[in-house]
Parts: structure tokens; C-alpha cells; sequence
């Protein structure tokens, strides 16, 4: 499994329960670290995920980007 890491921004409207529940319902993709910050009506996380390949990772990010309340800085496809 291969280690990712993703930068996104999400209102105070969506749990985080709700982000977790939406990263594992990919298959082949689970969650290793997650960091949040609180910056006024918005948090800002980092969102370190473990993929078995890159098209279980490619799917995570179209999952996360059909939400429109979660946006998303552009995600590297390096590894870490």
C-alpha cells in the first residue's frame, strides 16, 4: 500500500465523521492520519490516506470532489 497525502478545506456544516466515513467507503483506501484545524467558519485538515494503488487513490479524490463543500488543493500523485 502506497501513502498519500491530501489538503482540503470543508465548512463547520460537515462532521468530520462524515469526511472519515466518505474516505472509507472507497475500497482499498484507509485513512492513517488526519489533522484538523479550526479557521473561523472553515477547517482545514491534512488527510494522509494508505491506497493499494493509485486507481483506488484516483477514486478517492473524485469522491471527495463531488462533494461540493469539500475542496480540495490540487493533490500530488507522489507517494510519500
Amino acid at each position: 500500500m502506497k501513502t498519500y497525502q491530501l489538503k482540503l478545506t470543508y465548512p463547520e456544516t460537515l462532521s468530520v465523521h462524515h469526511i472519515t466515513s466518505l474516505v472509507e467507503s472507497v475500497k482499498g483506501v484507509r485513512i492513517q492520519r488526519l489533522n484538523i484545524i479550526g479557521r473561523g467558519r472553515e477547517f482545514v485538515g491534512v488527510l494522509v490516506v494508505e491506497a493499494a494503488g493509485l486507481l483506488h487513490y484516483d477514486s478517492l479524490v473524485e469522491r471527495l470532489r463531488s462533494r461540493r463543500e469539500v475542496l480540495l488543493d490540487e493533490p500530488e500523485v507522489v507517494p510519500l
